[in-house]
């Protein structure tokens, strides 16, 4: 004789919730499509979230430097606010500063020559003699910014820029235009874009100026190289109420913080993600609810029967709890395939650092847990009108 338990999963005991899941198969797909519709929106949402928040700091993550300097009014790096470059050679004084660097970091209107329309893109200027940035691509190429009139340009941007990098296999420079001036692309680096723009541009102080038409005095960003050893935070405690009025003096990450505050906080995008992902969570329950509770419902005369053969409603419940967990169990990792190949295909087209991320899973995998029992526990509230009574009727 077949025995049934629901304390265990030992061999000799019969799976009821599998075997509920699997007798309808119609109704086993569709669960386990509520749970991977739910999956691949929730991984979407936190995946492209944690994108925004990569991309935006992405050129700043390269700085070579300890602590920021920016102008007190700067709210984010869409509208970085010129100060006097006199601001930054103040640093120089401090034992503990090495060097400061000043960068000059503004949007510019770029155009390949054959076509008609000009794109946004960002240009960052900088001392190509000094070294400002500690990726190595920038470290090997900067040198071809000495000459005027030239730019490094990033590979990773959108084909809408133009053929950059195939016409530069095959010629040493590319003419191109910014803010309608000529310049020439004499190298290649890889930055990526970022929900700000879509194309990056590196070039010398004066080419810049030269681009821009910009202030020689003014910059955008100060950058501060402290001896090494030396922290950051200590430092800039010390000398706080030293620092001008008009200026504001960051460590790089706390910098990288306020600038993702900004996208996070001040940005109605944030919100998006987080509403998205809530909207996937109640929609994934809802199908799941009315998976569980239309199965309650046909099984109720097979629950009324084993109340009558004394199991209890504990039992029955955990038959309920059970079937939510196998659909979770099966129906997350196919989410987690699905959300992969997605994120390489947004990745391929926008260029955006799209990518599954461990902690970022099982944090997802929690939330989806939390949905399937949110709806067996509400699916259980049917469980309440199995009558043992009727079996004997």
């Amino acid at each position: 004789m077949v025995r049934l338990r629901f304390e265990g999963w030992q061999s000799d005991n019969i799976p009821v919730a599998w075997l509920l899941l699997i007798r309808f198969r119609a109704k086993l797909l569709t669960a386990l499509a509520g749970i991977i519709f739910a999956s691949i929106l929730i991984h979407v949402q936190f995946g492209l979230q944690a994108a925004m928040f990569e991309s935006s700091v992405r050129i700043f993550k390269s700085f070579n430097a300890d602590a920021v300097l920016i102008n007190k009014l700067t709210v984010s790096s869409t509208s970085l606010q010129p100060f006097d470059r006199s601001q930054l050679a103040i640093f120089n004084r401090y034992p503990e500063v090495t060097a400061t660097m000043p960068v000059r970091y503004q949007f510019v209107r770029w155009r390949y020559p054959g076509l008609r329309e000009s794109r946004l893109a960002i240009m960052v200027g900088f001392n190509p003699r000094m070294p400002v940035f500690t990726r190595e691509d920038i470290i090997k190429n900067q040198r071809l910014l000495i000459p005027p009139g030239r730019i490094l340009y990033d590979e990773l941007s959108r084909k809408e820029f133009g053929p950059v990098k195939q016409k530069l296999q095959k010629e040493r420079e590319v003419l191109v235009f910014v803010n309608k001036e000529r310049a020439k692309v004499a190298g290649l680096v890889r930055m990526g874009t970022s929900f700000s723009y879509d194309a990056s541009l590196l070039t010398s102080l004066s080419t810049f100026e030269d681009l821009t038409s910009s202030n020689s005095e003014n910059i955008e960003i100060g950058l501060i190289k402290l001896v090494p050893g030396t922290s950051p935070e200590a430092f800039l405690a010390s000398i706080q109420d030293r620092v001008p009025d008009d200026v504001r003096v960051f460590s790089l990450n706390d910098f990288m913080k306020f600038e993702q505050e900004y996208w996070d906080q001040a940005k109605p995008i944030g919100f998006v993600f987080a509403f998205n992902a809530a909207l996937g969570f109640v929609v994934g329950m809802l199908i799941l609810y009315q998976i569980l509770y239309t199965d309650v419902s046909s099984h109720l005369p097979d629950f009324s029967t084993m109340l009558a053969l004394s199991f209890t409603y504990k039992h029955i419940r955990m038959i309920v709890f059970r079937e939510s967990f196998l659909l979770t169990i099966i129906g997350y990792p196919l989410g987690v395939v699905a959300s992969m190949l997605l994120f390489e295909l947004i990745s391929s087209f926008t260029g955006l650092p799209v990518r599954m991320a461990m902690d970022r899973a099982l944090f997802c995998f929690g939330i989806i847990l939390l949905m399937s029992t949110c709806s067996a526990f509400f699916a259980m509230q049917k469980l309440d009108d199995a009558n043992p009574i009727e079996v004997f009727e």
